[in-house]
């Protein structure tokens, strides 16, 4: 079959596929993969998991973070174009990056002033907010939020370019996979602090160029295939033999191997191993997900979980930590310590959540704002065949936050 080349980078809109335009609804399959999602987050991120790197952190860390780039491929969807898209982005991933740890930053500034504490560099600390990386923010998690962004935006360009050329899924996964190659080959370039980040800030331990730029080409391809995948995802039904065989791989992967991943440290352990493992890692999170949907005792709380992903992934490690740090003081029980913590860390952030969806100025700033209603055309200037006016929930926009 003979596709047209791609001559240009501006590539006319009505050569690309309308699925990459059209807005999506939303599915509880997902939103409960989100919920399960983000509890091992924080999971990973306590006592529990971190002590003595247990082995519980390698099977977490070897699927979380591709889950997460995964189910944000399944929503990746430019209907106004790619403008309206980084703007829309802009709003629900850099906006509250910044709020926080701006504020976070002045709170540092004043309390060291007021206490005399001269360690602490506030143009060192806002350089490092821009340099967006874990190694140089407060709070080491929001690293997610900037590189997400960065993420979406090539993943969709990549998406533009190559559907100009050809719809055929083959060669867009061998893309997915060529990018996921160049990505593993050269992580362990970055796992050393890079000279740019100590030229701005000083000595120290910095890894990876600004925003995660060099994680892009794993990231995206993880973004690609959910993109791909989307369809059958969104119907995926329960399946037993399939949940079977998916979790005798992963098990035994982990039994006969010690790879992971854990993108932040710039580590990807092996590209066979690690790869399966984060693909029937994503796998068993969506077919259990598929099954408890059809339970609103574990439907509803899971996809309550999902819906507050955001600030979950901002709050929990600050609040679970200092609250396993406060129950040392009055418990000699690690283990109900560190599953109180993970349940106070939860809880309080979701209760942050439901504050600033109540409070005017709070969701302002933390929360994206709704985008004014439109109807999406198509490249030719038509609204799409099966987008009707009459149907509300298909002019929703969903997003993994």
């Amino acid at each position: 079959m003979h596709y047209p080349a791609c001559r240009n980078y501006f590539i006319p809109m009505h050569i690309i596929p309308d699925r990459l335009f059209f807005m999506t609804t939303r599915n509880s399959t997902i939103d409960l993969a989100k919920g399960m999602g983000i509890f091992f987050v924080v999971l990973g991120h306590n006592w529990l998991s971190t002590h003595e790197k247990s082995e519980l952190t390698r099977v977490i860390f070897s699927f979380h973070m591709p889950l997460f780039f995964f189910l944000a491929g399944i929503f990746l969807r430019a209907p106004h174009g790619l403008l309206r898209f980084a703007i829309g982005r802009t709003g629900s991933l850099l906006k509250p990056y910044f709020i926080v740890l701006t504020a976070l930053g002045i709170l540092k500034i004043v309390w060291a002033t007021l206490d005399g504490d001269a360690d602490i560099s506030g143009t060192r600390y806002f350089i490092g907010l821009l340099y967006g990386t874990g190694d140089t923010i407060a709070w080491i998690t929001l690293w997610f939020l900037p590189h997400l962004f960065i993420s979406l935006i090539a993943s969709l360009i990549i998406l533009r370019a190559v559907e100009a050329c050809t719809d055929n899924k083959v060669w867009i996964a061998s893309v997915a996979l060529m990018l996921l190659g160049i990505g593993i080959g050269s992580i362990d370039a970055y796992r050393h602090p890079t000279a740019i980040a100590a030229s701005l800030m000083g000595p120290g331990r910095f890894l990876g160029l600004p925003w995660g730029i060099d994680l892009i080409p794993i990231t995206s391809s993880f973004i690609i295939f959910g993109y791909l995948l989307a369809t059958p995802v969104k119907s995926m039904k329960f399946s037993l033999p399939g949940l079977f065989v998916s979790a005798v791989v992963f098990v035994a992967l982990h039994f006969y191997f010690d790879d992971t991943i854990d993108l932040n440290e710039r580590v990807y352990d092996s590209a066979v191993v690690s790869t399966v493992e984060a693909a029937t890692g994503i796998y068993i999170t969506l077919s259990i997900a598929s099954l408890l949907q059809n339970f609103s005792s574990f439907r509803k709380p899971l996809a309550y979980l999902g819906s507050g992903t955001l600030f979950i992934l901002i709050f929990h490690d600050f609040l679970q930590t200092l609250a396993f740090d406060a129950l040392h003081y009055i418990s000699p029980y690690v283990y109900l310590n560190s599953i109180v913590s993970l349940a106070w860390s939860i809880g309080m952030s979701l209760l942050l959540w439901e504050m600033a969806k109540r409070q005017r100025w709070l969701s302002k700033l933390l929360l994206p704002q709704k985008p004014k209603k439109a109807i999406v055309r198509n490249g030719l200037g038509r609204m799409p065949a099966n987008l009707s006016l009459k149907d509300p929930q298909k002019t929703r926009r969903d997003c993994i936050f």
